[in-house]
């Protein structure tokens, strides 16, 4: 039976148009496949930012002598090696290719918008010019110039499977044949179900527990539904990016714990710099005691900084917003939701922790503040922000958990040239995947920021690549 493309897509965000045009490039006919109303995917909706190192946006930026081993070194170091090398050693010696790509898409990275989005100190965030809807719409531009076929509201339900080998997809009742087909459906945040099986750390904290990618409707796990209906191999289990939101239910996209914080678990002690990252202080949160702590203040604090906002959008995108303001603080005290005492012991008694250990933290830190001008113990940094003593009463605890999923880490696995396995290691012939329905890319530590996006354009592409060639192939050997 003829095939009616050589390769179709599922999915139509970073991963998806950039296994489109690639495999478009080699001469293959491609369809992709979206679900929603509109192309781009959860991209569309992100802050656009790129993960790379040795980049000609860092040396226009002055950020010379990070290499591609560095970034390698980093993303193993953090992840105690619980990654895989191929594939990681793969991101990092194409990142650097995988800008100048995007640029030639259309993409814009200025130098003044290059960012710290890790814990290494070094500038390896790429902001795009116009964030997420830039890059997504210079990819869908590049595929339409192609002559890159879409279907629009059209989920798929199920991958045609015959002769042990994957040859097309079902979507609304029709059949549709390809030499191969790329899975880019995105993660699985709006799906508890899948949350509760695959991301057990995020769906704990229940109700509380929402995702970024509520505004892309179909991030609902179809792609490890798909996979496991031809015996696909699913890997990284409980791993993904979980980021702090307070007890009021917010519902604001939120990245960064306040500078003029201090962040307690439930014997009363600080754990972490408050203003890490959020590559990582999502899982140091969920490691401590109930996987929540309290973030605690005075009243001067708040009412100097409840209104400053800037620490919550480090990367201008205008996306992220923050729940910290002085009148929603105040709101919640009223509802009780928000604790307030006029001592820190009598608030650590409400928040159900020792008081003199809570009172202990609160001078020592205050006491390096006073005395030093530092936070001697974590070294927490406020980018810009001053450290706040915890000084003046009344005093406000609120509780804080990991609950805003944002992104998922489980998921497929892949070869290098994004063909998927099956669950005894066999490739599946004519399976591809990428993005963020990989389960094989992404440790128990996110990198930093835009390894998302940035992996979802390098895997994208070399799945676009590789089943284009498989689809020469096939019709050279029929």
């Amino acid at each position: 039976m003829a095939n009616d493309y050589d390769v179709i897509v599922i999915g139509s965000g970073a991963a998806g148009m950039s296994a489109a045009i690639e495999a478009r490039e080699a001469g293959a006919r491609v369809m992709v496949v979206e679900a929603d109303g509109h192309l781009g995917g959860a991209t569309r909706n992100s802050t656009g930012v790129v993960y790379a190192a040795g980049s000609v946006t860092q040396r226009a930026a002055g950020v010379n002598g990070d290499t591609a081993d560095a970034l390698y070194d980093y993303v193993l170091t953090l992840n105690q090696y619980a990654v895989r090398p191929d594939l990681v050693r793969i991101y990092a010696d194409q990142s650097a290719a995988m800008v100048d790509w995007l640029i030639e898409k259309g993409c814009a990275f200025p130098p003044n918008m290059l960012v710290h989005s890790d814990v290494s100190g070094v500038l390896r965030g790429h902001t795009s010019q116009t964030f997420g809807l830039g890059i997504a719409d210079a990819l869908i531009n590049r595929a339409g110039a192609l002559g890159v076929e879409t279907a629009l509201g059209s989920r798929v339900e199920q991958l045609l499977y015959e002769d042990g080998r994957v040859t097309g997809i079902v979507a609304g009742g029709y059949e549709l044949r390809a030499a191969a087909v790329v899975i880019a459906t995105g993660g699985f945040g709006n799906n508890p179900e899948m949350l509760k099986k695959w991301f057990p750390s995020a769906a704990y904290h229940g109700d509380r527990t929402w995702a970024v990618h509520r505004d892309a409707p179909f991030i609902l796990g179809d792609g490890i539904t798909l996979g496991e209906s031809v015996n696909a191999q699913i890997t990284g289990f409980d791993h993904g990016l979980i980021q702090p939101t307070p007890c009021f239910d917010s519902r604001h996209i939120e990245a960064f714990l306040p500078p003029w914080v201090i962040a307690v678990n439930a014997e009363g002690k600080r754990f972490m710099a408050e203003w890490d990252s959020y590559a990582v202080v999502g899982y140091l949160i969920n490691e401590q005691t109930g996987r929540r702590c309290w973030a605690v203040f005075d009243h001067r604090t708040m009412v100097a900084n409840g209104d400053d906002l800037s620490y919550a959008d480090p990367y201008n995108s205008g996306l992220a917003s923050s729940s910290w303001e002085e009148h929603t603080i105040v709101a919640e005290v009223e509802k009780g939701v928000v604790k307030r005492d006029d001592s820190v012991e009598g608030l650590a008694a409400q928040i159900g922790i020792d008081p003199a250990a809570l009172a202990e933290t609160v001078r020592a830190y205050n006491a390096d503040i006073a005395d030093h001008g530092e936070d001697r113990r974590f070294r927490k940094d406020g980018n810009g922000h001053p450290l706040a003593p915890v000084v003046q009463a009344p005093f406000y605890a609120v509780e804080v958990r990991p609950a805003i999923v944002g992104f998922t880490a489980a998921g497929l696995d892949i070869d290098a040239d994004g063909r998927v396995f099956d669950t005894r290691g066999i490739v599946i012939p004519g399976l591809y995947a990428a993005g963020e329905v990989l389960g094989c890319f992404h440790g128990k530590r996110y990198a930093g920021g835009g390894t998302s996006i940035g992996s979802a354009v390098v895997f994208g592409r070399r799945a676009g690549t590789a089943a284009a060639h498989a689809a020469q192939d096939a019709l050279e050997d029929a």
